[in-house]
């Protein structure tokens, strides 16, 4: 509603002129350019994975053999041959001589973030509104684990840009009923086929899983017939075969048995590689790969649970919650595993945040704000406890209620505030100064004769004299 007094600013009329026409599009990429793009090229390899896919691509360029997939002497056959073609087409394409260079490696987990990002965007836009899409694809590109995965030289990131591309495209075949066309179902199952080709068979089980739930929840299988199999299976094997057949014709053993037998049944059987855990890990490790977002997310789920009935509300559960139930029963269990479901949440919280911030509002959001007080204290507690730990306890960070004493209200208190005039915009900084500790505390704050005392301390040297106040000022 557009406020009375001209002179006051609008937040709803501000929102609603940045998500018209172009403009989400433009601020997205804005974004994505801030989150994704920083130490891209200064990062070394943060994963052992990484770097096996940066060293097996290094080699598919030099040598030629864009069929083959090998790291150093010995066949990696594990994932598919996609990843490696699109890193070996950023490699080729920039003209880069020095094949150890790492951020040319990662440029295509960055695109297929930020593809992820628009797509999660348009959708929102089709179903909930301009300002919904914009925050959807918001909530997408600041979640902690889109974040990481846009700065690693893996699968993930692709996969999901992929799997947000066919979930879409399934969305448009669900919802648009019998005025559905043929090019949602081709370009779902071009997407399943890229998918299959980067990384397996993980996009066949989120989209599997999406569809077998919704059959069941409408008792319904007619819809099915606007997905055109007929049409659209092919073109998926077209996108699959020709190298699956190329690789298998030359190849010393099969490639589909070496991965079955070294990378997805160890996975289904225990874990692999020491990354077993057990059932619920996917849930409580989703507090730090969703974050910030994940704050809000027990209260979403509730309002979306209310509004179940509701077909765009109905395909989104569908989405997001058997796929997740079945990477907890996975035992090999990794963080970024459950990737591919994020835009479903990004677009659920997008569209309920009001409904959310409701509920957030009763009774239960009392425990919840407690709870996370009580996080935010046992946090700040580890960040003192390992500085002194690891460090030589010359600097010790400040503690949640330092500002208490200066007449300064404590962070967590903050977090336990009812959330009247913009009580929830002040709980989330404040829970997240708790959580760093970064109250201040002008006892230990850095100074320049610190930090050179310290850094001569690591280095084994006399730590350099103190300079007086007379010579700090140039004074003789």
């Amino acid at each position: 509603m557009a406020s009375d007094n001209p002179g006051r600013f609008d937040l709803a009329r501000w929102l609603a002129a940045l998500s018209m026409g172009l403009r989400p599009y433009v601020l997205l990429t804005l974004m994505c350019a801030f989150v994704f793009l920083p130490a891209l090229s200064t990062l070394p390899p943060m994963d052992r994975d990484e770097a096996r896919f940066m060293q097996a691509t290094k080699q598919m360029v030099e040598t030629g053999d864009y069929v083959h997939i090998r790291f150093q002497n010995e066949p990696r056959n594990k994932k598919p041959v996609g990843i490696y073609w699109l890193q070996a087409a950023a490699v080729n394409l920039s003209g880069i001589t020095d094949l150890a260079t790492p951020w040319i490696y990662r440029l295509p987990s960055v695109l297929a973030a930020w593809l992820a990002v628009l797509v999660t965007c348009a959708a929102g836009r089709r179903w909930f509104g301009n300002v919904d899409g914009l925050m959807a694809g918001t909530i997408l590109s600041t979640c902690l684990i889109t974040v990481f995965e846009a700065h690693m030289a893996k699968t993930d990131a692709t996969l999901l840009a992929a799997t947000t591309v066919a979930m879409t495209a399934l969305m448009i075949a669900y919802l648009q009923g019998a005025a559905s066309t043929l090019r949602p179902a081709v370009v779902f199952w071009f997407a399943l086929g890229v998918g299959v080709l980067i990384k397996g068979p993980v996009i066949l089980l989120v989209a599997g899983a999406t569809i077998a739930t919704l059959c069941i929840a409408d008792r319904d299988i007619r819809w099915l017939r606007r997905l055109h199999p007929l049409y659209g299976v092919p073109v998926a094997l077209l996108v699959v075969l020709p190298w699956l057949i190329a690789i298998s014709s030359d190849i010393q053993g099969n490639f589909v048995a070496d991965a079955l037998r070294g990378d997805i049944l160890p996975k289904l059987i225990g874990g692999q590689e020491s990354h077993g855990a057990i059932p619920g890990t996917h849930l409580a490790s989703a507090l730090a790969t969703a974050w910030p977002w994940s704050l809000l997310a027990p209260f979403v789920l509730v309002a979306a649970w209310r509004k179940r009935t509701e077909p765009v509300v109905r395909f989104l559960l569908a989405w997001l919650v058997p796929g997740w139930i079945a990477f907890e029963l996975i035992p090999t269990k990794l963080p970024h595993y459950t990737l591919p479901l994020f835009p479903a949440f990004a677009l659920l919280t997008a569209a309920l945040v009001s409904d959310a911030g409701a509920l957030f509002a009763q009774g239960a959001g009392k425990v919840y704000r407690a709870l996370w007080a009580i996080s935010a204290l046992v946090i700040a507690g580890a960040v003192v406890y390992f500085a002194r730990l690891f460090g030589d306890g010359s600097a010790t960070p400040g503690t949640p209620g330092c500002g208490a004493r200066r007449r300064r209200r404590s962070p967590v208190c903050c977090v336990w505030r009812k959330p009247r005039a913009h009580g929830r915009a002040r709980a989330v900084p404040c829970a997240g100064r708790a959580c760093i500790g970064a109250c201040p505390d002008r006892r230990h704050r850095a100074t320049p004769d610190s930090v050179r005392t310290r850094a001569a301390h690591c280095r084994g040297r006399r730590p350099p004299r103190r300079a007086r106040a007379g010579e700090r000022r140039g004074l003789p």
